[in-house]
């Protein structure tokens, strides 16, 4: 058997997003909902927007968990901002 390549590079470049969004001050919410969505991709889901919108909630839910009930600091960026 052959490796499928496509699933593992959008996993890694969701990954890249994340960090990269993180670095350049993006926020944690909008590189998880990125993360989330292509990780979906990679295990055969076709609804990206969907996915998108879906990590957009978890990503919400963790950093009110995180920042708020918790008192952990998560990167900041335009979307935390206003929370």
């Amino acid at each position: 058997d052959s490796l499928d390549w496509n699933p593992i590079i959008l996993i890694l470049g969701g990954l890249a997003c994340l960090i990269i969004l993180i670095a350049i001050g993006g926020g944690f919410m909008i590189g998880t909902a990125l993360l989330f969505a292509t990780t979906s991709a990679a295990f055969g889901r076709r609804a990206f927007l969907t996915d998108l919108l879906i990590g957009a909630v978890i990503a919400v839910f963790v950093y009110l968990l995180f920042a708020k009930l918790l008192t952990l600091s998560l990167p900041a960026g335009p979307l935390e901002r206003l929370l």
